[in-house]
This record gives C-alpha cells, sequence and structure tokens, in this order.
C-alpha cells in the first residue's frame, strides 16, 4: 500500500518545478519584481516543454499516464493561465488604487484569458486520452498551446524595456488575441525537438537581456 498519494518519480518532477517556478513568479509579480516575473513564466514554459520528453523515457502504466496528463494541464494553468493575468496586474496603473468600475474590463479580459486556458486544456486532455487509449501520437494541435505565453510575454515586456511601449496596454492586447487563439479550432504541427531550439533561440538571449537590465537597475 502507497504512504502517500499521487507521484513523485522523475518523470513528473519537471512538471512540478514549473508550477513552483509559476508560484515563485507571482510572488515576483506582486511584488513590483517585474522582469524576475517573466523570467520565472519563460523557466516554466521550459520545463513544460521537456516534463514530456522525460516522461517517455519512463516505462509507465495507465494510471501514471492518466496522472501525467491531469497534472500538467492542473500546473499550465497555473504556469500560462494565472502567471500571465497576475504579471499584468502588477503592471497595471491602478495597482494601488480601490477596485472601480476602471478596472471591469480589465477584470473582464482576465477572465475570459483563463476560461480560454481552462476550456483548450481541458479539450486537450479529453483528446490526449482519446488518442492513448488508440495507441496514436498527436501529429497537432488544435488551438494554440497555452505555452506560447511562455514567449510573447517576455517578448513584448523586452520592447516595453527597449522602446517604452506600454507593457500594460500590450499585455491585455496579447491575451484577448491569445483567448481567441486557444479555443478557435486550427491546426498547429507539433514541432517537438524544433519546438525547444526555437524556445531557447528566442528565450535565450531575451533572459539575458532581462537579468541585463535589472542588474543595470541595482
Amino acid at each position: 500500500m502507497r504512504p502517500v498519494v499521487g507521484y513523485y518519480g522523475y518523470w513528473v518532477f519537471l512538471t512540478y518545478l514549473g508550477m513552483v517556478s509559476s508560484v515563485t513568479g507571482i510572488y515576483f509579480a506582486l511584488g513590483g519584481n517585474i522582469g524576475y516575473a517573466v523570467i520565472c513564466l519563460m523557466i516554466s514554459g521550459l520545463c513544460d516543454m521537456l516534463d514530456g520528453p522525460v516522461a517517455r523515457l519512463k516505462k509507465r502504466n495507465e494510471r501514471e499516464k492518466s496522472y501525467g496528463i491531469q497534472v500538467d494541464a492542473f500546473a499550465d494553468l497555473i504556469s500560462f493561465g494565472a502567471l500571465p493575468i497576475v504579471i499584468g496586474y502588477a503592471a497595471s496603473p491602478y495597482i494601488n488604487e480601490p477596485v472601480s468600475f476602471v478596472m471591469v474590463p480589465h477584470i473582464a479580459i482576465s477572465a475570459m484569458y483563463i476560461l480560454a486556458a481552462l476550456i483548450r486544456l481541458s479539450y486537450f486532455n479529453v483528446i490526449e486520452i482519446e488518442l492513448q487509449n488508440k495507441k496514436e501520437k498527436r501529429k497537432y494541435y488544435e488551438g494554440m498551446p497555452v505555452t506560447f505565453v511562455a514567449i510573447l510575454i517576455p517578448l513584448i515586456y523586452s520592447l516595453h524595456i527597449c522602446f517604452n511601449i506600454d507593457f500594460f496596454l500590450m499585455s491585455k492586447i496579447l491575451l484577448v488575441v491569445m483567448s481567441i487563439a486557444f479555443v478557435v479550432k486550427i491546426k498547429i504541427p507539433k514541432l517537438r525537438g524544433r519546438q525547444l531550439l526555437v524556445f531557447v533561440a528566442i528565450g535565450l538571449p531575451i533572459i539575458i537581456y532581462l537579468l541585463w537590465n535589472i542588474r543595470a537597475k541595482m
């Protein structure tokens, strides 16, 4: 009999690490350290890309596979649903003011975004379970993967630093666009290893730049 519930093997460690990184990012954002929060978002994105390949190194039973699908979706909802909303809120000019009608559109956008992410992740799980039952592999995504926000938010934050664009406004526009992209039934190829290379090629310079910028301000 197992002494604890859940699974704690190496094959699920990166999923847990990504979620911990996201919670850390939430604390950074609410403390006013948006640059660090953005880096935490990117770390979560990297963990999400690697957790699948790492999990496949272990010969898992059906219950372990189902657990991996479920826990990954829950972690993604925190990492790529809640954290981007908190980062956008932390950049808001109204953060230190009482909630008023001015904030209603922003609250609505945030609610729409996380609802779309929830629907997309739940739908992904349903299809993934069906594919596993049929012993088939996924060839493409239906709708934009939520992980994409882990590179898009850092990108517009870097543009904010370089060109002083309104990050709060741009983040809200991005959340609206991504909300639609999550639920629109478009086929996006599954890039596998190439997706990781693209993420590293774009993400690594952004992380270096953000760390350099943060250090320069100290």
